[in-house]
């Protein structure tokens, strides 16, 4: 499965069980929903009930799958092997391109 495939795949569960969870809730329209998440914003002492919970929950998806992405390039970046058998190969085939070329009496460059 490639990174995108797997990116929408999580997306697709998310959205799945957040419209579920907001159904429970009650939450009936997106204007409800919007003020809900400007609500949840503000500081408050107290603990998060399951309403807050949900109503962050988009934003923590967003910075989750942000500092995923991140971790995953970074990994690539540091774990990225030279190729030199297929640097050789390339080589070579620019030699015998080249033979071919002067076999064909080609001008190409130098």
């Amino acid at each position: 499965m490639l990174r995108y495939q797997k990116f929408l795949a999580l997306v697709a569960l998310y959205l799945a069980c957040y419209v579920m969870w907001l159904r429970q809730l009650s939450v009936s329209s997106f204007p409800s929903l919007l003020s809900a998440w400007v609500d949840a914003l503000k500081p408050s002492p107290q603990l998060l009930g399951a309403a807050d919970a949900a109503t962050l929950s988009p934003f923590l998806v967003v910075v989750g799958l942000g500092v995923y992405a991140v971790a995953d390039i970074m990994y690539t970046v540091l774990t990225f092997n030279d190729c030199k058998d297929a640097a050789e190969e390339i080589d070579r085939q620019v030699l015998e391109a080249r033979k071919e070329m002067k076999k064909r009496k080609i001008k190409v460059g130098n």
